[in-house]
């Protein structure tokens, strides 16, 4: 026994793991890491899928990619940079894991257990729920700068990814943005959402009444002036020329300034706005991103930008905001600072607004590695291959939280807490589920009231129901919308990869039948074949019968896709769900207000 894996496991254990087919989905910061620790493990096959190239920015914690990987894909540079230590078969996807062509239920069945090491939540929710459909089970982790964590998801037994509810990104009304910010993002998302957006790229030329969050009809109306007046600006900007630029900028920062201080009423409370009066238009640009410029810098480097941006406009027609190019974040973070300092706010770097405007947090290396190690070993539980180790059930299984992702406790770094049940109102975790095999010839002929009776007399549903196609979120049929009903699954763009929900839509009952998701895979083969699962009657309850949702702890993920929970709790073991502490404060304010995904 030369492997230290081996001498862990035993032999027979060992050879379980050699003998594993294992998914990792994301190869970024802890993918890099996690990779590394599963061929190290020794797994058998190892197949990764990202969809992303690699980045300047990221080298700095994804070890794995060299400045000479720049712009060649994740996936396949990750597999290269370790196969020469590797005596794992190693398989790369560069593609998008939602893409049910390539990716297909089927695909995901080869997996003993499916690693997410993800940067954006559509995918962690579509994996997810990919895992409940097969019964996988899956692994979420995720990173915000020295935080992190790690959750085993076991289908039926333990909450899954969406059992506890994710908090959204902060947004702000228009009048804050456009008329009143009073906060340095206000600033920065007004040059990057708006002025930008109006000049160079494919933003919105006009903004409904219900939108502005005022009700002030001067405000209203110089807002909708405001946007309209910026078309001239952006022919200015398609047709290159820099003699504009002077007009641009009076514009911009004294004339709708100006036009903002005649509303009287906005500034009965408020300080006013002062004009950028007497400022020369040109001169010499600061080069060090690190510092605070001065008005003056400022103003010469938005010039520059400016200018540099028009004549990229003659070719390009509509550039996009990108944090790493360097026209685009010049642009915005002057023009920020500029209306910042109009408006008697803090002023910030470059660098700074960099990782603002690019919704970078800061990321940690040591932290991807800890939390990908966590992850690793987690594994080895929920496969029961660590020798001299009884099985553990789903709910003996642990998470693990740094100590502020969690706020568990500030004595250690790491908590343990165990794993929770299935959340009862989990919109994954409280339906049931099945796979509907179809053939590519029935689903030309089969149409949907057939489908719908199909379902009906073998899951004992009644004959009001709705079908919902889940994945465009189209009503297809209920009660009282029968206008697909004669048309064939093909007509109606029903496909392989398509998700129906079917519910009972029956009112005044104090049991209906448990909504059921349904996947459809299409084959050359075969009819139609229903799934042979069980649906059950579930109680109705009244509102005032609806017993605390203990789950219901709110959620923020973050970074690379750390969640910071929004629960105190002394005693990091796991407690029956009526003992549970109420959630308390949101902990997760990152870049002044924005909760920010990305890897």
């Amino acid at each position: 026994m030369d492997s230290r894996t081996e001498k862990l496991l035993g032999a027979d254990n060992y050879q379980k793991l050699r003998e594993s087919r294992v998914l990792l989905v994301g190869a970024g910061g802890i993918g890099c890491e996690l990779l590394k620790n599963l061929v190290l493990m020794g797994f058998g096959e190892i197949h990764v899928v990202d969809l992303d190239t690699i980045d300047l920015s990221n080298l700095n914690r994804q070890f794995l990619f060299r400045k000479r990987d720049i712009k060649q894909s994740k996936a396949t540079t990750a597999i290269k940079a370790i196969e020469h230590v590797s005596n794992s078969k190693l398989v790369a996807h560069r593609a998008n894991i939602m893409d049910v062509e390539l990716f297909p239920l089927s695909w995901f069945h080869q997996f003993a257990v499916i690693f997410n090491a993800l940067d954006n939540l559509e995918a962690r929710r579509y994996v997810n729920q990919m895992a409940q459909f097969l019964q996988k089970p899956l692994l979420e982790s995720g990173t915000a700068g020295f935080d992190g964590y790690i959750q085993p998801i076991i289908p039926g037994s333990t909450e899954c990814f969406d059992c506890t509810t994710k908090e959204t990104p902060k947004t702000f009304p228009v009048c804050t943005i456009r008329s009143t910010p009073s906060q340095p993002i206000h600033c920065i998302v007004w040059a990057k959402n708006f002025l930008f957006a109006q000049l160079f790229a494919s933003g919105s030329s006009t903004t409904s009444d219900e939108d502005l969050g005022t009700e002030n009809p001067e405000e209203i109306k110089r807002i909708q002036q405001e946007t309209n007046e910026l078309h001239e600006l952006q022919d200015y900007a398609k047709a290159g020329d820099e003699s504009k630029i002077v007009d641009i900028f009076r514009k911009i920062f004294v004339q709708d300034i100006e036009k903002l201080l005649a509303i009287e009423d906005l500034w009965k409370t408020r300080q006013k706005p002062s004009p950028l009066y007497d400022i020369e238009i040109g001169g010499p640009v600061c080069k060090d991103l690190n510092v605070v410029w001065s008005i003056q810098e400022q103003t010469n480097a938005f010039v520059e930008a400016t200018k540099r941006l028009m004549r990229r406009m003659t070719d390009e027609k509509q550039i996009e905001f990108d944090k790493d190019d360097q026209d685009t974040l010049e642009f915005v973070s002057t023009a920020a600072n500029m209306r910042a300092h109009i408006f008697n706010l803090p002023q910030k770097s470059v660098f700074d607004i960099k990782q603002i405007a690019g919704n970078i947090i800061p990321a940690i290396a040591t932290t991807n590695a800890i939390i990908a190690g966590l992850s690793a070993l987690a594994s080895l539980r929920v496969l029961s291959l660590i020798k001299n180790s009884a099985t553990a059930k789903p709910l003996e299984l642990n998470m693990a939280f740094t100590a502020m992702a969690s706020k568990i406790s500030s004595h250690r770094y790491l908590s343990n807490p165990q794993l929770a049940s299935p959340n009862p109102k989990c919109p994954v975790c409280s339906i049931k589920r099945g796979v509907i095999n179809i053939s590519n010839n029935e689903l030309k002929n089969i149409r949907l009231s057939h489908l719908m009776e199909a379902v009906r007399e073998k899951y004992s549903y009644p004959g009001e129901i709705s079908v919902l196609d889940k994945s465009t979120q189209r009503l297809l049929a209920d009660f009282d919308f029968e206008d697909l009903c004669g048309k064939t699954l093909f007509e109606i763009n029903i496909k392989n990869g398509t998700i129906l929900l079917v519910a009972d839509e029956r009112c005044d009952e104090t049991e209906l039948r448990c909504p059921t998701e349904f996947y459809i895979a299409c084959g050359t083969e075969g009819g139609l074949e229903l799934p042979d699962i069980e649906v059950p009657l579930v109680e109705v309850l009244a509102p005032s019968e609806t017993p605390d949702d203990d789950h219901e702890v709110q959620q923020s993920v973050t970074a690379e896709g750390a969640i910071i929970l929004d629960e105190e709790e002394e005693n990091p073991r796991k407690r029956p769900l009526d003992e549970a502490p109420e959630p308390t404060s949101k902990v997760a304010k990152i870049d002044e207000g924005e909760v920010l995904l990305l890897d």
